[in-house]
């Protein structure tokens, strides 16, 4: 039985995506595939429940059967952070290796996701190199590349992996076009002199960073007051308006598939955004708009949505949405396959971990 663990330098680097469509890639070659959390980051109620959201996106894509308990045995809750500060020995390593066995019976192979950061853990003594270490697997690093300061942020993932051998390779991800043959030709062979193996360099793809409205809807509980019609409308940006309103309407008309949060009481932001055409409005703070902006929105065909919660806490909850591949709908699972088809060296990652 093979195993990976999937590691990033840092939150919403693509790692859920990329476990996601590697274990469709080996279910294609007729492997079994488990998967496996071992610590919940991300809580969500699950029929009274307590799971983790990842972990609950791969049950329904791989269908599993397993016991939540077994995928993700370890839930990072204000308890789990107390006990662990007041020194209070939780013998994780066992409950790893039980939770690890369950998933991996009668399969060929057992993905494990990493949580959050490559140190999210550290002080429950559960960093992926942690984990990696009590579960005897290899890890795949996943590093969103924004900009060269990401070959600082793997040099320095890497000195927390103290056996090189541990690390199976890493994965360039979201590469912007413009910035593709700068990577290829100058970073690939930095961090590769350097005995750090690239196994590929993902380009940045709107398919997988859009999201309908109507998600946006559902995860922010929120209000539709105008242009339902358009719920399906795909968006791949956030704006924030909180300028002044001839600034307001440059700034959006650079972003045009994008959603404007701002003040329900910001008037003069909506009827900019609507202006503007950008692709929705969320207003925060529960305050109605005026009926000249849910006009003018209705005939702009723009969804026009309202939250109870701040726009601090609403952006917080929006840079966990747009960006990350969820997959809830077809064409984004089989996109993510394509990519990694052709721009990962999957024979190679196979071999490395024994398959």
């Amino acid at each position: 039985m093979a195993s990976i663990l999937i590691s990033s330098s840092e939150k919403y680097s693509g790692k859920s995506s990329l476990c996601t469509g590697i274990g469709m890639i080996l279910r294609n070659k007729g492997y079994s595939v488990g998967y496996m959390k071992p610590i919940g980051n991300m809580l969500v109620d699950v029929n009274g429940v307590l799971s983790d959201e990842d972990a609950e996106q791969m049950r329904r894509v791989f269908d599993l059967e397993d016991e939540p308990k077994c995928i993700t045995p370890i839930l990072l809750t204000d308890n789990l952070a107390h006990d662990a500060l007041a020194g209070v020995d939780k013998h994780f390593d066992k409950t790893l290796v039980n939770a690890f066995s369950a998933v991996s019976k009668d399969r060929d192979v057992v993905l494990i996701e990493g949580t959050g950061g490559i140190g999210g853990g550290a002080m429950y003594g559960l960093s992926d190199p942690q984990v990696s270490s009590i579960l005897g697997t290899k890890m795949l690093l996943v590093t969103r590349y924004d900009s060269v300061y990401a070959v600082d942020r793997i040099l320095c993932d890497i000195e927390l992996i103290h056996d090189p051998e541990m690390l199976a390779g890493v994965i360039l991800n979201e590469v912007d076009e413009s910035q593709m043959s700068y990577v290829c030709e100058l970073v690939v062979p930095f961090l590769e002199e350097r005995g750090i193996k690239v196994i590929g360099v993902l380009p940045k793809d709107s398919t997988l960073r859009s999201v309908p409205i109507s998600e946006i809807v559902e995860d922010l509980h929120a209000e539709v007051l105008a242009g339902s019609e358009h719920l399906e409308d795909l968006v791949d940006h956030y704006l924030v308006g909180a300028m002044e309103v001839n600034a307001a309407i440059k700034y959006f008309r650079r972003t045009p598939d994008s959603i404007v949060i701002t003040g329900g009481d910001r008037s003069d932001i909506q009827m900019a955004a609507i202006e503007a055409h950008v692709k929705g409005l969320v207003l925060t703070g529960n305050l109605q708009p005026s009926a000249a902006v849910l006009g003018s929105a209705d005939e702009a065909g723009i969804p026009v949505i309202i939250v109870r919660g701040d726009t601090m806490s609403t952006i917080g909850r929006m840079e966990g949405l747009i960006g990350r591949a969820r997959f809830r709908k077809e064409h984004k699972l089989g996109r993510m396959v394509d990519l990694i088809e052709n721009n990962v060296d999957v024979d190679g990652l196979l071999s490395t971990i024994g398959l």
